[in-house]
């Protein structure tokens, strides 16, 4: 159970890191297409969260909140504590938002690190 927990985990920080990884490359250069690669990436977290039957913390949002896939309802939703707001998206109204800049991950989100060879 623990092995299983493990890869669940690792294949989420994965997906994590190939979203952000996308949503920064976009915004350095903007001219390169990114919507397919973020409809996979949030598409794959969708599933998993589905298969898990849990919510999950897709990344914290700059300056304060969290961007999550909620399970139950099949959307993604954005939580803003201050001033209490929260906003339910389909994967393709959030892929618009994100492109567009909302909901950017705050900057010390980790970004990808390549395997070591030892």
């Amino acid at each position: 159970m623990l092995i299983v927990e493990d890869q669940n985990r690792e294949l989420l920080d994965s997906l994590r890191v190939h979203l952000v990884d996308a949503l920064r490359r976009h915004k350095r250069k903007p001219y390169l297409p990114v919507w397919g690669e973020l409809f996979w990436a949030l598409r794959e977290i969708a599933k998993t969260g589905q298969r898990l039957g849990q919510d999950i913390l897709i990344y914290p949002i700059q300056p304060i909140g969290t961007l999550l896939y909620r399970y139950q309802s099949d959307k993604f939703q954005v939580d803003i504590p201050d001033p209490g707001i929260t906003i339910s998206l389909t994967a393709e109204q959030l892929i618009d938002a994100l492109i567009n800049g909302s909901f950017a991950p705050i900057e010390s989100f980790p970004v990808h690190k390549p395997p070591s060879l030892g």
